[in-house]
């Protein structure tokens, strides 16, 4: 029997591995008739149409929206935003398109298409939670998005059908959908996601490279999301740096207790700051099991 598509033509702009993963999965579960990537480098296009992973490609963003039934924006924040502000990439944008983005930070990305997309442009945010310390379009996977978690942020001017539409979408992929306001997101976020990278990136950072070659598989596991993009994760804190600082604070005073009850040669107070970070510990396994 004929099933017709979800979407006709899907544009993905900024074909990396979030892009490359969503265009492989567009294609596996039939939910468009034609995708489109865009891509910086020629190199990097020609691999993925001969890896099957798009239909089409493209250096000119402007080219790839074009007739697109669905925009993707799936390259670093502060890209996405410049890309929002682009005049003449919008202009080539059809009317009636819907458009969602991937980003990790939502209250810039969604003030800026409120304040610069033209009504016939329908854009809902959304930001799935999944991903790798990998990056490029060499490591996309179909699969990426199944049991991932999936942020959408709609606001009260959100065209309900698109969101309806999108909502559709990510649970087609596998994705359990949670709907949050912009604002609660990046306040989440900060903790869940921003700091333990920060905190990643400060470890690897603190260790003395005389030593790695002593580190065993629990400093691997702690320190994986280090090898995550700097580009990447300096947009991220650039967009949502003061719920970033007040997470850094708050850690740091954590560190400063269980520094105070080691210097003090207080059991209890250490034994009772490290039960409190295992139960927690223990509490995220349980909601994530």
């Amino acid at each position: 029997m004929f099933r017709r598509h979800l979407f006709g033509k899907v544009a993905i702009i900024g074909t990396g591995l979030l892009g490359g993963s969503l265009a492989l999965a567009l294609k596996k579960n039939n939910l468009a008739g034609k995708v489109v990537g865009s891509f910086r480098q020629e190199a990097s296009m020609k691999a993925a149409r001969e890896k099957g992973i798009i239909d089409e490609g493209t250096t000119d963003i402007r080219q790839a929206v074009m007739h697109a039934d669905l925009v993707i924006l799936a390259s670093p924040v502060k890209v996405i935003l410049e890309q929002i502000k682009d005049k003449e990439f919008i202009k080539a944008i059809k009317r009636g398109a819907i458009m969602t983005d991937v980003g990790s930070t939502k209250v810039s990305i969604v003030e800026a298409a409120q304040k610069y997309l033209p009504q016939h442009v329908l854009f809902v945010g959304s930001h799935p939670m999944a991903g790798s310390e990998k990056s490029g379009v060499a490591h996309a996977n179909a699969d990426l998005f199944k049991g991932a978690t999936c942020l959408m942020t709609p606001v009260e001017k959100t065209n309900r059908l698109a969101k309806d539409k999108i909502k559709h979408l990510w649970t087609s992929l596998g994705a359990n959908v949670v709907m949050m306001e912009p604002a609660k997101h990046d306040e989440a976020l900060a903790y869940v996601s921003h700091l333990p990278h920060i905190v990643a990136f400060a470890l690897m950072r603190a260790i003395p490279e005389e030593m790695l070659a002593h580190g065993s598989s629990g400093l691997r596991d702690t320190t994986r999301i280090a090898g995550s993009s700097p580009k990447i994760w300096n947009d991220i804190c650039a967009s949502n740096y003061r719920h970033i600082l007040k997470a850094i604070d708050e850690t740091v005073r954590s560190l400063s207790d269980i520094r105070k009850a080691i210097v003090d040669h207080d059991e209890p107070a250490l034994t009772q700051a490290l039960t409190q970070a295992k139960t927690k510990r223990e509490l995220l396994e349980k909601k994530n099991g």
